[in-house]
């Protein structure tokens, strides 16, 4: 049985919905980080510094909230987007969003947790990139940005 929970839609809608108007939230299949490693993690640790949950979003979720956090331009956006070079900027407001995130995996029943790093998953160290396919609970969700764009993104829960 998982310890963390995962979101449902409604959850996800409500809690990124605080940080974007129009946002658009809709299932979708989680991300296989192996299948399509133009992704990026945010690995969740315990109070111990154990890793136990991460969120996965791919490059185009990456960079629309990124960039939408703080106004970025969407033409600036798509280009970051399509390189996958992402400014430290928008890197730096990915980390705020999935820092948010982590709400989303506790309830008044699991134990604390909080956002360790983020990381491109081929850059992801091995005992990490082993969490992710043993995660018990995934959810994804496809989440469009008002004036930006659509990209997935997705929690595994162990």
């Amino acid at each position: 049985m998982s310890t963390y929970t995962t979101p449902k839609k409604s959850d996800v809608q409500s809690m990124l919905g605080m940080l974007y108007e129009g946002l658009e939230v809709e299932e979708a299949s989680p991300i296989d980080p192996a299948a399509n490693n133009e992704t990026i993690v945010g690995i969740f640790v315990d109070d111990d510094d154990k890793p136990v949950t991460a969120c996965i979003c791919d490059y185009p979720f990456a960079g629309y909230a990124g960039s939408a956090l703080t106004k970025i331009p969407k033409a600036g956006a798509d280009e970051q987007v399509a390189s996958g070079e992402f400014s430290q900027m928008i890197l730096g407001n990915l980390y705020e969003v999935m820092n948010i995130c982590s709400r989303l995996f506790m309830n008044s029943n699991t134990p604390h947790l909080r956002l360790g790093k983020t990381y491109r998953y081929s850059e992801l160290p091995p005992e990490m990139a082993e969490l992710l396919p043993a995660a018990a609970n995934q959810a994804g969700f496809e989440v469009e940005v008002d004036g930006y764009g659509k990209g997935v993104l997705s929690f595994h829960a162990t």
